[in-house]
């Protein structure tokens, strides 16, 4: 399924996907904050960190949550890097009104580098990876080396 397909069955169900992630989507977890595989890849290993708390903006954060997604930020880029030799870093606020984004919920994306001058095409059609497969992802991922 294609990634605008999937957003608006999100969308229509009126919950954010990112405040409860089934357990069997997390990767890596600690009180305040997770890390999953990309349900819509930007490339292969494509991972993102999220805060449980529903937040639209970094600042709105407290210090503890920060550190808590700042912690998971370097426990992926550790892990990607067992694979790739850099990791880029994207950050998202979630107000779509303001920034055109597509989840109302703040994230970061950690996006492995293969090459030097590779890049995401934003005009590329993203695919939407069924429980499935993203189920599969993070198994495949945890054991990454």
């Amino acid at each position: 399924m294609f990634y605008k397909n999937a957003l608006r069955k999100i969308r229509k169900k009126g919950e954010c996907p990112f405040c409860i992630p089934p357990k069997n989507f997390i990767i890596f977890e600690n009180p305040k904050a997770y890390l999953t595989p990309s349900r819509a890849p930007y490339v292969k290993d494509h991972l993102l960190v999220i805060p449980k708390v529903h937040a639209l903006v970094l600042d709105k954060l407290n210090s503890k949550e920060k550190e808590s997604i700042l912690n998971l930020i370097v426990k992926g880029i550790d892990l990607l890097k067992k694979k790739y030799p850099a990791v880029a870093i994207e950050y998202k606020e979630g107000d779509l009104d303001k920034s055109g984004k597509t989840i109302p919920h703040l994230h970061f994306h950690l996006l492995p580098k293969m090459r030097r001058n590779e890049s995401f095409n934003p005009g590329s059609k993203r695919r939407f990876l069924s429980e499935k497969e993203l189920i599969k992802e993070v198994k495949r991922i945890k054991f990454m080396d």
